[in-house]
């Protein structure tokens, strides 16, 4: 692990040495900086579970991806400066259809002093700016919204937000047991492959912003700043493309947009 370049391209340049407080910069630079996105799913490049192709992606092409390559990667960073941190399986919760499977989300649990903190750069909008405290019932809100961890069956953890009119919604459970991220593959492998996945449905890059997010996807681009929306249609794969470049940065090699 590359760790000062890692911690560039998430534009730190601080000190080390306060664990909680570093965790939480680190943590929200992520979501500023690294874009959660699919594109290589919808352009035919196959995304493996393998550390260094991941960091060339995301670190050196300054790329995102999705959960499995984001916090997974994260993870590998958190490591490399000294937290103790473990991979962790969640089960999304999608309505109408329930809790999907075991590994259809990848997370970090990072162990500071005595408590332990739910770590998340690869959920988007459904996720705060900053680690979740890993205390039952505990309301805790950052300037995207409020959110907390209840106990969900005698196995699993839940992560709730609060919506606008009150109500708390599950975004995903989760138990505590550490996992290898080798045990993710066949999930990953089947959200880039199958037509029952999200993830293949339409092309998606989202991105954190100081005072919203900006959602790139085939058909639309929503730019939300201080809860007001902006929505622009996509006229074409051009279209698309232009703006990949002009509100992310991404610049697709000409082999993949032919692929």
């Amino acid at each position: 692990m590359q760790t000062n370049l890692y911690l560039r391209r998430l534009g730190y340049s601080g000190y080390l040495d306060n664990p909680l407080d570093v965790l939480k910069q680190l943590h929200k630079n992520h979501l500023l900086t690294v874009p959660l996105e699919n594109l290589d799913i919808h352009y035919g490049k196959e995304i493996t579970l393998d550390i260094p192709t991941l960091f060339h992606k995301i670190i050196i092409k300054r790329r995102g991806g999705f959960c499995y390559e984001l916090n997974s990667l994260f993870y590998e960073l958190l490591k490399s400066i000294g937290y103790q941190v473990e991979m962790i399986s969640g089960r999304v919760y999608e309505v109408e259809k329930g809790f999907k499977d075991e590994f259809d989300h990848l997370a970090v649990v990072a162990h500071i002093d005595d408590e332990s903190w739910l770590v998340d750069v690869g959920f988007g909008r459904r996720f705060g700016h900053h680690p979740l405290r890993i205390n039952l019932n505990e309301i805790q809100e950052d300037e995207t919204g409020r959110y907390r961890i209840i106990q969900h069956d005698n196995r699993y953890l839940a992560v709730q937000q609060q919506h606008e009119m009150g109500d708390w919604v599950t975004s995903y459970i989760f138990t505590l047991v550490p996992r290898k991220l080798s045990e993710f593959t066949a999930m990953c492998d089947f959200h880039q492959t199958s037509h029952a996945s999200f993830f293949t449905r339409n092309k998606l890059c989202t991105i954190a912003t100081p005072t919203g997010r900006i959602t790139l996807t085939d058909s639309m681009l929503k730019i939300t700043e201080h809860a007001r929306v902006h929505e622009f249609p996509i006229l074409d794969s051009e279209d698309f493309e232009q703006k990949l470049t002009d509100y992310f940065g991404i610049r697709l090699p000409k082999m993949a947009l032919a692929a």
